[in-house]
């Protein structure tokens, strides 16, 4: 009962899927994060399963691109699309530490972040049109796998790193978080990395560069411009690696 209670809160925090109702105790919470990278596998299993679906109804190829575009979008509520938007608006900005941490809770949409959405949109249908084109079956089960490598290491990284504030979701979410939420999302994390190297070695490593460049420029960027970490740049890190690790898959597609 307590393993679904924990499962069922993850899923109504971090998508839109929906799940009982019930009164939500302090633990629930605590160890919310624990089941964070499962949303990861849903988003992974639907979008591995409509790329099959498209190419077998030989759908419009933008009809397809588009799909991949909706359903993390439509499982999450753009959750993690937030986070990026207001980060790239704080960053944007060039003010002070205190001034981009307002800008973060600024529910206002600027125009960095409307143009940093609209890059990134169209840096990943451009990547999801070259793999559907190409019909590469391999790379499009490793895009599968990175959504949950993305959120596994999102996960870690809010846990382990300092929080740039001492309120608001992210931080309510790990103040209790111990030993058994870390080595939860490492299992997570561990599970990621062994599929992505069974199903293909080759995109495997370039994935895990990916990552690491990305984790190393995210821990170098909140540092400097917060602080530390936020629920916002959680959700940044999540869009920006999984884009960059799907971009450069679909360069290696292309050559390949």
């Amino acid at each position: 009962m307590r393993l679904f209670r924990r499962i069922a809160v993850s899923l109504s925090l971090y998508s839109r899927i929906p799940m009982p109702h019930f009164s939500w105790e302090e633990d629930d919470m605590k160890d919310s994060l624990m089941f964070f990278p499962l949303v990861g596998v849903i988003i992974g299993i639907v979008e591995v399963l409509a790329f099959h679906l498209c190419r077998y109804f030989e759908l419009h190829h933008m009809v397809s691109v588009i799909l991949m575009i909706l359903i993390p979008i439509t499982i999450t509520g753009g959750f993690h699309l937030d986070g990026f938007m207001d980060t790239t608006d704080a960053i944007r900005s060039y003010r002070s530490r205190e001034d981009k941490l307002r800008i973060l809770k600024d529910p206002h949409a600027g125009a960095f972040a409307v143009i940093g959405l609209i890059c990134a949109l169209l840096a990943f249908a451009g990547a999801a049109l070259v793999i559907y084109e190409k019909g590469d079956h391999l790379i499009m089960l490793n895009v599968g796998v990175s959504f949950v490598f993305s959120r596994s290491l999102s996960g870690l990284l809010s846990v382990i790193l300092p929080k740039a504030r001492r309120e608001g979701m992210l931080h309510n979410e790990t103040k209790g978080a111990g030993s058994r939420v870390m080595g939860t999302l490492l299992v997570w994390y561990i599970l990621s990395l062994i599929a992505v190297f069974v199903i293909d070695p080759e995109t495997a490593l370039l994935t895990v560069a990916v990552y690491m460049a990305c984790l190393i420029r995210y821990k170098n960027m909140t540092e400097k411009e917060f602080g530390g970490v936020t629920g916002d740049t959680a959700g940044y890190f999540v869009t920006v690696s999984e884009i960059c690790n799907i971009v450069l898959l679909a360069l290696l597609c292309q050559v390949r």
